[in-house]
């Protein structure tokens, strides 16, 4: 007689499959309570797991109208990244862009307070996701993993404060910052 796979969801000891889980079941690794996502939005139309991100945002900046492009500033920025210190100083020396960021924080610490828990997703948005979207998100990781003498190095200590005690799993994920510029 032959046994068929049955799923189970009973959470009793059991693995989803007929009969009793492991002794040593593999641990599952948790999900994080915010991930911040870097896009371009000149990559929107590449198919890949965060392609429909936007869809699935929290809390969604989009730095492409208010904020200065880097590489329009300056030529040598063109081809340099949010990986590059010259770029980050440029984004975050940009009138406004730490009080958006210290606003978003405060927006993550009201959805946390909710009487609901689930995982946030914040989305920072620029034109090639190389520069304002990328550098951005790297602050706001700090800021929010309460990494306080991190966010030191961004303008935004006194941000972090807050989380600094509050141990979150924080991901960061950049879309586009790998990706080629665009001629546009």
């Amino acid at each position: 007689m032959t046994q068929t796979q049955a799923t189970i969801h009973d959470r009793e000891g059991c693995d989803g499959r007929r009969g009793p889980a492991p002794s040593d079941p593999v641990e599952e690794t948790p999900q994080p309570d915010v991930t911040i996502v870097s896009i371009g939005r000149l990559h929107d139309t590449d198919e890949g797991e965060w392609a429909d991100v936007l869809q699935r945002a929290t809390i969604a900046l989009d730095l492409r109208r208010h904020f200065r492009d880097p590489h329009a500033l300056s030529v040598d920025l063109r081809q340099l990244t949010a990986h590059d210190q010259v770029v980050r100083d440029t984004v975050m020396d940009t009138p406004g862009v730490r009080e958006v960021l210290a606003a978003t924080a405060l927006q993550v610490q009201g959805y946390l307070a909710g009487p609901t828990a689930a995982p946030l997703t914040v989305v920072t948005q620029c034109a090639g996701g190389r520069h304002r979207a990328a550098a951005t998100a790297m602050a706001l990781r700090a800021v929010v993993a309460g990494d306080v003498e991190q966010a030191a190095a961004y303008g935004l200590a006194d941000a972090a404060k807050p989380f600094a005690d509050r141990d979150l799993a924080v991901d960061l994920v950049h879309r586009d910052l790998h990706k080629d510029v665009v001629d546009r």
